[in-house]
């Protein structure tokens, strides 16, 4: 074994571990400290699945520590089930671990279908390189992901294992994507998607998933408890956009102005009262701000060369580079729309853009001829001094006239995901620009002379 090959060895084995050591003494941690307590996001999804299993409510509140109830469709209480067989402290660490598998899922089969639509050969420490850096620089977001017990993780697994099978099996992708929408109601926004596209199998697929997901809980809960509870769930959802919930047990669901929300959709409702617009100045507001980034996007495809639309219909059985990476780029833009334009956003549901971290460090630590990095670089620190910024501030801190601390304040302006965005849209640039100067291949299936090379 050459010198060289013995370094990138010892470089690759000392990745790799020391990954797997932060998610290993991360996860550790937090089993530890929920067998100590358990009162969390996951305390919830647990006291909703025993309600279920002994024939009770499960949006009640059933945590005498906290006034939070559970807010979703059954299919998640339905998950935790098996969970309620142990005590809460038992069955939050044994969470822990699921999510800790679920985030090794994502890192591992996430990045490698990165590398793959982005279409090179990379040596052996690539992936763990690429894979480290996005733990380092998210690390804010996974801890938050695990301290909660939340299940983010497991809504972006089925997102990324959907993008693997998106080319071969469409339906099963979208059927993937359907059932998750019964957890959390992102992957809702991939209907509109394959319908532009024309990706006619993913579409009944989603579809078939959603209905399929909504209704299993009847086989357990019977049909007219599972309508009730789909029923009330949606309720919660629609008083989200202020329509009056006519359920007097409805689930507790904050206003879309909550503070701690930093959605695009939550700043303007609390810009719109204060610019004297009322109520009746969200939609418009969320309407320009959603036009805004899609003429924005657009703009960005039309200069760099690559069409939006144009020979895009009907792409999903494609496999070649020309259409694979644009589908990754517009898979991430679509789970940082649904963080964005989402009525609630908390900091800890940005977790579930562990996918778009990764496929920007692929883009920043893999060069390509004729691609400059240096925009991207500029979008990804201030995304994340946009998610660690300003730092928090003690009793003697600034607060602004609302009582607000300056790091509260800022989020409630919106401002990590004004800083999302930015990033996102460099990303899309910086990917754009991966696809204009990908080798070329001649016949043989080398590449063509004088072709850009990795």
């Amino acid at each position: 074994m050459t010198r060289e090959r013995s370094q990138l060895v010892a470089w690759v084995v000392l990745a790799w571990g020391a990954l797997a050591a932060l998610v290993l003494v991360f996860g550790g941690i937090q089993f530890a400290s929920f067998l100590r307590n358990p009162n969390m996001d996951v305390r919830i999804y647990y006291d909703a699945a025993l309600a279920l299993r002994n024939g009770e409510n499960m949006f009640a509140a059933w945590n005498p520590e906290s006034p939070l109830t559970y807010i979703y469709p059954p299919l998640l209480a339905l998950i935790f089930l098996p969970l309620t067989y142990f005590d809460p402290s038992t069955a939050a660490a044994a969470w822990t671990v699921v999510n800790v598998l679920l985030l090794a899922l994502i890192m591992l089969v996430g990045g490698r279908e990165v590398m793959r639509r982005c279409d090179g050969r990379l040596d052996a420490l690539t992936l763990p390189l690429m894979l480290l850096c996005s733990f380092l620089y998210f690390i804010s977001r996974i801890k938050a992901e695990l301290d909660q017990g939340q299940v983010d993780f497991l809504v972006l697994a089925f997102v990324v294992l959907a993008l693997v099978l998106i080319r071969r099996r469409p339906v099963l992708a979208g059927l993937l994507l359907g059932v998750v929408a019964n957890i959390k109601y992102q992957t809702v926004i991939f209907l509109p998607y394959f319908l532009v596209r024309g990706w006619w199998r993913a579409l009944g697929g989603l579809c078939a998933g959603v209905v399929l997901a909504a209704f299993s809980g009847a086989t357990i809960l019977g049909w007219e408890l599972n309508l009730d509870y789909l029923r009330r769930a949606f309720n919660g959802v629609f008083a989200l956009f202020g329509a009056d919930n006519p359920d007097q047990d409805a689930p507790m669901i904050f206003p879309t102005d909550w503070v701690e929300s930093v959605s695009l959709t939550s700043t303007f409702a609390r810009w719109s009262p204060a610019l004297g617009w009322g109520e009746s100045g969200l939609l418009p507001m969320v309407a320009g701000a959603a036009l805004a980034c899609f003429l924005l996007g657009w703009w960005i495809y039309r200069s760099v060369g690559v069409p939006l639309f144009q020979g895009r219909g009907g792409a999903a059985g494609r496999s070649d580079p020309a259409h694979d990476l644009p589908v990754l780029i517009e898979w991430c833009g679509l789970m940082v729309a649904a963080i964005a334009f989402a009525p609630q956003t908390k900091m800890r549901h940005l977790a579930v853009l562990m996918l778009v971290v990764i496929f920007m460090f692929q883009l920043l630590l893999v060069h390509r001829p004729g691609v400059p990095r240096w925009p991207l670089l500029v979008g990804s620190v201030l995304f994340l001094a946009g998610l660690m910024l300003p730092m928090q501030g003690g009793e003697g801190g600034w607060r602004s006239d609302g009582g607000l601390s300056l790091r509260e304040y800022w989020r409630a302006q919106g401002g990590p995901i004004w800083c999302l965005l930015l990033m996102y849209f460099t990303l899309v640039w910086t990917g754009l620009k991966w696809v204009t100067h990908a080798p070329r291949l001649d016949r043989s299936g080398g590449p063509t002379p004088g072709a850009p090379r990795r």
